[in-house]
Parts: C-alpha cells; structure tokens; sequence
C-alpha cells in the first residue's frame, strides 16, 4: 500500500511532539489532528469547551498540524494520530492515490462558505443582498474575487457560483491571491478586491465594519450544499476492535458537543470563545456559530444520499480523482455510518 512522502511524515511527527491533553487523568487517550484551526470544526472547538470527551473516559490532544489536511492524513497515515479531521476533498484525492482512509464522521455537513462583496460593487452593478438568487451570482461578472491561495477552495467556489450565474467561470470572473483572511478583509475595504469567499465569522466581521455584505451563503442556499460531508473525521484502515471502541467514545463525545451547539448555540459559542477565541469579537464567534449550527444537527451521520453529494459538488468545481466514485458501492471502504450508529444506541 503505498504510502505519503518523507516530508509530510517529517512534518507530521514534528507536530505531533506539540500535542498537548485537553483532559488530564482520563483513562484513555485520543489523538486528533485537524487539518486547520478553522471554527468551522465546529463540533471539536464545542467538545473542548464543554469537556464532553471525560464522561467517555477520553482525554483528547489535538493539534492543528503543519502543512493542513495533507499532514494531517500523514500523521494518521503514519500512525501517530488515531484520526485526522480535514476536508472531504482531501480524503477522496488521497484514497484515489491508494491511501487507506474511510470517513467515521461529519463534523460539518454543509458548505459553510460565504460570498461577501463590497457596498461599493453592489452600488456598482446595481444588486441588492435580497434580490434573487440568479440575479445576484450574474452579477459577478467582471468581479475580482480574493482568495488566501490559488487553486484551492475558495477559488473553486467562487468559479463555481459564476458558473451557477450563467457566467463563464473562467473568463468572467478574476481571481486574486491576496493572503490570510485579515489581508483579504483589507483587501475588501480598499477597493483591490470586489469579493471573498470565506467561512463564518468573516462574512459578519466586514458586514460589522461596514466594509462588506454577504451576498451568498452557500450551504443555506443551495440544497446540494447544505446536506453533504463538508468536514470530516477520518480513521485509517484496517480498524481494529480496539480502535473501534475508541471512534465510538470519540463519536460520542462530538455528538454531545453538537447536541449542546444546537439546543444552546449561545452558551456554547461564548464558553468556545472565552477558551480559545479570547481575543476574537464575542459577537461574531455567536454569529457565526449560530450560521453554522444547522450543519451539526445531524450529530455526524454519513449516508449514500450525502456522500453522493460531496462527489457531485467535487465534480463541478473540476475536482478529478483519477478514478470514478460510488457513494453507494463505497460505503464501510470510503465512508461508514457504524461508529455513528453504535454511539447513538448508548
């Protein structure tokens, strides 16, 4: 079975030395590795807050590891994290390479991206947040969209929608790399850009400083976005009984996390800022945590009709994996709804 690089194994190991236990004096022990320190991970930031890993009997030490969701699966690859939470992208790519991946959870199940343009393009083109969906994705055209790098996501988002808008994705919008979220936000505000595509809270952070409007919420607006394995925990196989059990615990604990988000998204939005966002405005992590909730309310369930979704969507954005995928003939290979179930049924 072939296996990652040298160097993505060097930077996996390097960071797992970083690891540190969120719980001391559990009995047993997980290790996660996220591919990013996003908040769209919604239901890891929620069991750290709220401490849903010890009525398992876990303690949890995660680590967001250099080099995103390719470390991340290394680590996992190379046996020194038990599972790696990354984009449902990432997985496919790797298990079409032969990597012996299955996807155990959603942690996100819709595509939480948001489009957000200028006041100035809106005044410009004459489009308002409320009109239409169809009018509002046509008048990208000529827009200049900023992303943090090219080629990714975002990129493939924001082609995407043009292409939704009856645009040619590739000549009537252009795309401009500018650089982490904070660059991207001044980009926004000075004119250089007319547009992003970007997850909570960002979409909130331009509309509070008055330098951006959400135009699109594409997990809200389009069903095939809104129900598919957007983030994901993912085991390698074979998985034993032992790292059977510990999935389920693992499971288990999100699923109380996501039980707390959708009942309480308030009181668990301000006790994920107060412990990791200290400095991020109260406000926008609620906002955001609150756009984002209804992508957790399925308390991680994969199924044949989601995961066929994911691969749809990656195939309109251009996605190829050099093989073809079936949601339904790949189910306990790709992706298995065993550890969901079996956490459920305590």
């Amino acid at each position: 079975m072939p296996r990652f690089g040298d160097r993505m194994r060097a930077l996996a190991l390097g960071a797992a030395l970083l690891l540190v236990p969120d719980v001391a004096g559990a009995q047993e022990t997980v290790r996660i590795g996220l591919g990013a320190p996003t908040l769209s991970f919604l239901p890891i930031w929620a069991a750290r807050a709220l401490d849903t890993f010890k009525p398992q009997g876990l303690s949890a030490t995660i680590a967001s590891l250099p080099g995103g969701d390719a470390s991340a699966l290394a680590a996992l690859d190379a046996g020194d994290i038990d599972l790696a939470a990354v984009g449902t992208d990432a997985v496919l790519r790797a298990v079409s390479k032969g990597q012996p991946f299955e996807m155990v959870d959603t942690l996100m199940s819709k595509v939480t991206a948001q489009l957000v343009v200028s006041p100035d393009f809106l005044k410009r083109v004459g489009v308002a947040a409320t009109d239409p969906l169809a009018k509002r994705l046509a008048a990208l055209k000529g827009a200049t969209v900023g992303v943090t790098s090219l080629a990714g996501t975002q990129e493939n988002a924001a082609r995407w929608l043009a292409a939704k808008g009856g645009l040619d994705p590739r000549t009537d919008i252009k795309v401009a790399q500018v650089g982490s979220p904070v660059a991207v936000q001044a980009a926004l505000e000075v004119g250089r850009i007319d547009a992003f595509v970007l997850s909570p809270p960002e979409g909130y952070n331009a509309e509070k400083a008055g330098t951006g409007i959400i135009l699109v919420s594409l997990g809200d607006e389009f069903p095939l976005l809104a129900d598919q394995p957007y983030l994901v925990l993912v085991a390698r196989k074979p998985i034993e009984a032992k790292t059977a059990g510990l999935i389920t615990k693992t499971v288990r604990a999100m699923q109380a996390a996501s039980t707390a988000l959708t009942e309480k998204p308030g009181d668990t939005a301000s006790a994920i800022q107060k412990q990791f966002f200290a400095k991020a405005n109260p406000d926008a992590l609620e906002a955001a945590v609150k756009g984002m909730v209804s992508g957790v309310a399925g308390g991680g369930r994969l199924d044949a009709a989601n995961v066929a979704n994911a691969l749809v969507f990656a195939a309109e954005v251009g996605a190829t994996y050099g093989k073809d995928m079936d949601a339904k003939a790949s189910e306990n290979d790709l992706w298995t709804n065993r550890f969901v179930e079996a956490a459920r049924a305590r």
